[in-house]
Formats: structure tokens, sequence, C-alpha cells
């Protein structure tokens, strides 16, 4: 139960991050300030995140660790530094979850299947089935330090079929959608 509510809160998340049996196609849009020169832009501190889940404390920090250790390593592999002192930008996320459940019949209805069926009693030859997914969302926002002017902005959503299988494989699932979301950090003139 604990594995899924995490994977139902969670964003980052994230999502993406199965196989396709396990998840849609992640969707990233991207914004950035056309006029930035972005190899100017070196060094990096974090701002305020904010992860919204009704998840225990324990939970959340093991989100919010996974989301923060993964957006480190991509900073680091595109060669950017952290500097809490002297930082060129700022980053922060917004990220959160809501579970889905759907139910339907387990194979198509035809009119002769309706014929003396109703709601209650016996269900006789219908039986139903139960979906549970999560839409995962997280925002990725990069801010000039010192003009506090947003220069890029990631917004990633996606359906994530298997909160349980998600969850089990939190840090490398989270990997995945980060890599994908930041894919276009920093933008190329």
């Amino acid at each position: 139960m604990r594995a899924t509510r995490l994977a139902v809160t969670f964003l980052l998340y994230l999502s993406v991050l199965q196989p396709s049996d396990n998840a849609l196609a992640q969707n990233v849009k991207t914004t950035s300030d056309n006029s930035v020169d972005f190899t100017k832009y070196k060094k990096y501190t974090w701002g305020p995140n904010y992860l919204l889940t009704q998840q225990t404390k324990d939970v959340q920090e093991r989100i919010n660790r996974a989301l923060v250790d993964s957006i480190n390593r991509t900073l680091r592999a595109g060669g950017f530094v952290e500097d809490d002192k002297n930082p060129d930008f700022t980053i922060t996320y917004e990220a959160g979850g809501r579970p889905k459940v759907d139910v339907g019949a387990q194979r198509y209805l035809y009119d002769a299947d309706m014929v003396n069926y109703y709601w209650g009693g016996d269900l006789t030859g219908m039986s139903s089935a139960v979906w549970v997914s999560s839409l995962a969302k997280m925002q990725i926002t990069v801010t000039d330090a010192a003009t506090k002017q947003n220069l890029w902005q990631a917004t990633a959503s996606m359906k994530i079929r298997d909160p349980t299988k998600f969850g089990n494989n939190l840090h490398e699932n989270v990997d995945k959608f980060i890599q994908k979301t930041m894919k276009s950090f920093p933008p190329k003139k």
C-alpha cells in the first residue's frame, strides 16, 4: 500500500520511466528566454521545491531525494557545478501526482449481453476490470540568480500504469523521467 501511494503521488514522476508496458509516453513542454546566452551559466544552487503529496514525511523525503539527486546528476553531466555561495542560476521543482481508477467490462459488450441484465443481484456472465494508474506531473524552473528572471522551464507529465512497479524502481524511473524532461537544458541557440 505504501509503495502504491508513493508512486501515485510522485510525479517525475514522474513517470516515463518504465518500459512501454508500464507507462504511456512522457509529455514534455519547455520554454526559454531566447535572448539569454546560456554559456555564461556554469554554477547553480537550489531554491525552494514543492512536492505536493499526502504521503508520510519519510516517503515524501524519499521522493524528494530521488528528484534532487537525479537533477544534480543531470546537471553535473552537463558540466554544471553546485555552488551555494556564488551561483549563476537557481533551480527549483514543483511535482505531484493524481491517482486515477478506471472500471469497465473485461470484454466488449453486445446488445444481447444486456437482455435481462440489471445492476445488483446475480450478475451472470459479466465481470468487470479495475485499473489503477497515476498521472504524474513536474515543473522544473531555472532562474537567473542575480535578476530572478526565469530563463528556462520544463513541464512534464505522464501516466504511470503500474504505480507499485514504478515505486519499486523509484531512482531508476526518476532518472529516466528527469533526463527526458531536462533534455533541452541548456537551450542551444
